[in-house]
């Protein structure tokens, strides 16, 4: 093998490639690669570059991606709108119905109390002294 290819393998490995793509672009086999890296890096070595050039997949590319909802233990439906920030899918939807953002004093109140059931049709735009009032009397009612 020449230097060059034996240098190549050094600068792909130490660029994050695997294995088996060094093995395509240089055109050798996995055990020759294996034997050049063991006889320039230790384990250690070899491990450190690995970790350093790892890639995590995130968000969308993640295959534990699952579309960006994410259901409450409340029951409700909260939806991803960056890597910090969620948004209760109700309030969106009344947002997008009005036109406009909801303020803090307004609540989305779900009239057949199904926190997950965000069509237009059942939800209702009220205060939230109201919307206590609404849960105490149907707390009581029972």
């Amino acid at each position: 093998m020449t230097p060059q290819k034996i240098n190549q393998i050094y600068r792909l490995f130490e660029g994050g490639a695997m294995i088996s793509e060094i093995v395509a672009k240089v055109g050798t086999n996995r055990e020759t690669v294996r034997q050049y890296l063991l006889k320039k890096y230790t384990p250690e070595q070899k491990r450190a570059i690995v970790v350093k050039n790892r890639k995590w997949l995130r968000g969308q590319d993640s295959p534990n991606w699952k579309g960006g909802r994410q259901i409450t233990k409340e029951g409700y439906i909260c939806l991803w709108i960056s890597k910090d920030e969620r948004v209760l899918e109700h309030r969106v939807v009344m947002e997008q119905h009005l036109g406009r953002k909801l303020t803090g004093a307004e609540v989305v109140h779900h009239i057949n109390d199904n926190n997950s059931d965000n069509r237009l049709s059942n939800l209702e735009l009220t205060t939230y002294s109201e919307d206590i009032r609404r849960h105490q009397l149907a707390r009581y009612k029972k």
